[in-house]
């Protein structure tokens, strides 16, 4: 399957509290673990960390899958780069790709700990909200404009290195590889070039 992405600050849709949600219990109806191909998707819940696992491993069974990632900026130790993260940590959708297909042997997929339920009934989620998800995570993966920087103009940034590490000041304009900073320094504000494995967000955000 092929997963689309989303940008660093995009609103993310809300799935059920932790006080709503149940996961699967084998005491489940089997009335309720029937579902017709191209109707209903659910919510499985996953391990830490292993939602690709789950997503691999459901796929292999024959189910429909769509893991919503989203492309943020990261830092790491030679500069800054984009990387898919899941948009909802430990959260998958997934429905039968065909009718008569019990959703039974999802609870007891590797990677997977159930699904979302209300009782003992799995809740349900309508095409026209998975598909409001994906619209999101396609504008997200390809913005009108391409953000070239981690950092956009106003951010409060910290100096992380050099000779100016420890001073703060406010992205006043960004290029290709560098972004220009307002640093206060001797009183007066100066606009200073830092490459971007040089500067952070203050709150430490990436």
């Amino acid at each position: 399957m092929s997963s689309a992405m989303t940008m660093s600050n995009a609103d993310q849709a809300t799935l059920p509290s932790t006080q709503e949600q149940e996961s699967a219990a084998p005491g489940l109806a089997e009335s309720n673990l029937q579902a017709v191909a191209g109707h209903a998707w659910y919510v499985c819940q996953t391990k830490p960390r292993q939602e690709n696992l789950a997503l691999r491993k459901l796929e292999e069974q024959g189910y429909q899958v769509y893991l919503p990632l989203l492309a943020v900026w990261k830092q790491h130790k030679d500069g800054w780069r984009k990387n898919d993260q899941v948009m909802f940590p430990r959260y998958a959708f997934v429905r039968c790709a065909r009718p008569g297909q019990s959703i039974a042997p999802i609870r007891s997929t590797p990677g997977v700990t159930g699904l979302v339920s209300f009782g003992n009934v799995p809740a349900s989620i309508d095409d026209t909200l998975v598909e409001a998800i994906r619209q999101l995570a396609e504008k997200n993966a390809h913005p009108a404009h391409q953000q070239v920087s981690p950092f956009q103009i106003g951010d409060s940034v910290a100096v992380t290195d050099g000779p100016l590490k420890g001073l703060s000041g406010i992205v006043s304009n960004i290029a290709k590889e560098r972004v220009v900073v307002m640093l206060t320094l001797l009183g007066r504000e100066k606009p200073i070039a830092f490459p971007f494995q040089q500067i952070n967000r203050e709150n430490g955000a990436s």
